[in-house]
């Protein structure tokens, strides 16, 4: 039987704090880890930096918050690779910058046996990435013509960037692997499934790049906006509870049989996102064949009909040696609570929660417990098995599948006295935690000894604990080793 992967996230500042050989010894100890995804570049608090600010600290590590961290790439960057794009040898994280981290830890990590991996957070939400000097040339363009938040899939700047850092690390360092995280819903997603927050620009793109793309391919771009700009104003009225008489499904049905360019603009902009991962790999497998390159794929797939159809596992398993499905089951309690709240205030406006809840479940082939309880029990150990074997099937024999198990991911709101002040449209707006009060449901030992065994039981090859060691504490860490000594 080949060797289970078990690895874990882990960013820069576990290393600074608690010292690199102190880290893997461990990780290896407790959890049986032999496989790092070293988290650069990230500018996202759920992959980098130490707890979020209001959020609690773990029993190992610095207990110091920081609300200046901004974020980057944490190795060393060689100009050579970024000539192709106006950005350059930009986003060296600031903290720390004579450290190389991929150096740094790759000398240990070897001789312990520990494969290394490259986990590349692409942060689209992050302020920090549009102060990068020429950041703006690389932005999306929302239905109102303006410049939006997130850089665009289609544009070659931001493309080639993107490209520039996988060949410096993988031309630069003995990497075992690299694993890609785009977590962005595209713009029809948004649209039925939650309230879409008008004047953020998420509803996109509209540049040249886009427009191009579109003609190629027969759609009309203005009739793509002028129907999205609709959708945009049913979307508002029911999530304000406005129902339209013939009912909100026949509301957004109408518009989409009157604008079957909104589905192109979807398609567009979803082939998008897969060109740049097919340019990945394929970056990947020009210079080194050996090294494994696979996807992040964010946990909206596993409550979203919508992105699943989007997220085809057939397809992208033609472009990646693993397939990482985040069935993160006890943060996807909170999470599954308030996607169908909001799901209840978009295209499913026409019933309330508790009866959007049971069917949407039957949709999904899940089977959990009620609704309302979701904050405080999360979800099953049965839910992990069941969506990786539906990842398993998916997949078509191509790639392997490889189950994110949460440990100790937040739930709720943060301490309001100590969290940052953040504006809503610099957060991913994803995986939506809304719940909030006492008792919300945390990790134990045995619920992450569940998850794992789960894991295997579905038909997974491997596991990658998340969000981020330095958030885990060590005990919930040790279920890990726990269930691989059951197996």
């Amino acid at each position: 039987m080949a060797e289970r992967t078990i690895a874990i996230q882990i960013g820069a500042v576990s290393f600074i704090d608690e010292g690199t050989g102190s880290v893997l010894d461990t990780v290896q100890s407790r959890a049986g880890v032999n496989t790092l995804w070293l988290a650069t570049p990230t500018w996202n608090r759920a992959s980098g930096g130490r707890a979020e600010p209001g959020r609690p600290f773990p029993d190992h590590g610095k207990a110091e918050y920081e609300p200046d961290w901004r974020g980057g790439n944490y190795a060393k960057v060689h100009p050579e690779f970024y000539r192709g794009s106006v950005l350059g040898p930009a986003g060296r994280a600031p903290e720390y910058p004579d450290w190389d981290m991929l150096e740094a830890v790759i000398a240990e990590a070897r001789p312990r046996g520990l494969k290394s991996f490259a986990y590349f957070d692409e942060s689209s939400h992050a302020r920090e990435l549009r102060r990068l000097p020429g950041f703006q040339h690389c932005l999306e363009v929302d239905i109102w013509n303006k410049p939006a938040r997130r850089p665009c899939f289609n544009n070659p700047d931001y493309r080639n960037w993107v490209l520039g850092i996988v060949e410096d690390y993988i031309k630069s360092y003995e990497l075992d692997g690299l694993a890609f995280c785009s977590a962005r819903p595209g713009p029809l997603d948004r649209l039925l499934q939650e309230p879409t927050r008008q004047g953020l620009g998420l509803i996109v793109c509209f540049c040249p790049h886009c427009k191009a793309r579109a003609a190629e391919r027969g759609i009309d771009w203005r009739r793509a906006q002028e129907g999205q700009r609709k959708l945009v104003l049913l979307n508002a009225a029911v999530s304000e509870g406005n129902r339209p008489p013939d009912g909100v499904i026949a509301g957004f049905w109408r518009l989409l049989l009157t604008y079957p360019e909104i589905i192109g603009w979807q398609s567009l902009w979803a082939d998008g996102q897969h060109q740049l991962y097919r340019d990945i790999f394929g970056t990947v497998r020009s210079f080194r064949p050996d090294m494994k390159v696979g996807w992040d794929l964010y946990q909206g797939s596993s409550f979203s009909p919508f992105q699943r159809a989007s997220q085809n596992y057939a397809d992208l398993s033609h472009i990646a040696d693993f397939l990482k499905i985040s069935t993160y089951h006890d943060a996807g309690g909170p999470r599954l609570a308030s996607f169908v709240r909001n799901i209840a205030r978009a295209v499913f406006g026409d019933a309330d929660p508790t009866a959007v809840y049971p069917i949407l479940l039957k949709m999904l082939g899940l089977d959990e417990g009620a609704l309302d309880k979701l904050p405080q029990t999360g979800l099953s150990a049965d839910y992990v098995r069941r969506e990786v074997a539906r990842a398993d099937v998916g997949r078509e024999g191509r790639s392997t599948v490889w189950a994110g198990i949460g440990i100790d991911i937040p739930v709720g709101e943060p301490d309001a006295q100590m969290a940052e002040e953040v504006s809503i449209g610099d957060t991913p707006m994803i995986d939506a935690d809304l719940t909030a009060g006492p008792g919300l449901v945390e990790t134990t030992p045995a619920r992450v000894s569940a998850a794992v065994r789960a894991a295997f039981a579905g038909g997974a090859t491997g596991i990658v604990l998340g969000r981020k060691y330095s958030e885990m504490r060590l005990d919930n860490l040790s279920g890990v080793k726990s269930a691989l000594a059951d197996l």
